[in-house]
């Protein structure tokens, strides 16, 4: 009897992500933050003012789950809701400033990893991670 597996894409990005977030997972503990929640502080930082619309094209995400995941991050206060001043139907997010700490805080452990996991992985390879991920993302969101 064959045991091998036929060949699945998605089993095998479920089993790479669930490798890789665990890799981050372990190093942001330190500062008490899921990589998921690194990754939308990391967005909230860059965007410095955006909407949830805005969130869930940059990381492709839909409604529920942003909202599922921005939820402990009001929470905890890390992040401020206000209305935008044109249109008052439109939520704007922000860091807050305990917010803003804990992003710098968080950003060298997340620094170290990236450069720990280019050195596991190989530079060469990690650059075709995200070259993948990126014809990925461009063709199946359209």
């Amino acid at each position: 009897m064959n045991n091998q597996i036929e060949p699945c894409y998605n089993l095998a990005m479920r089993k790479t992500c669930r490798l890789i977030n665990q890799f981050y997972e372990d190093r942001l503990a330190a500062v008490g933050l899921k990589v998921g929640q690194f990754s939308l502080l990391r967005a909230i930082h860059y965007c410095q003012k955006t909407t949830n619309k805005d969130l869930q094209r940059i990381l492709v995400l839909d409604q529920t789950t942003l909202s599922r995941n921005l939820k402990p991050l009001f929470r905890d206060e890390l992040l401020t809701l206000s209305l935008d001043a044109d249109d008052k139907r439109v939520k704007i997010i922000a860091l807050s400033a305990k917010g803003k700490k804990l992003y710098s805080q968080a950003l060298p452990l997340w620094n170290k990893t990236q450069e720990e996991l280019q050195q596991r992985i190989g530079e060469k390879d990690s650059m075709k991670i995200l070259g993948l991920s990126k014809v990925i993302v461009k063709k199946l969101s359209t």
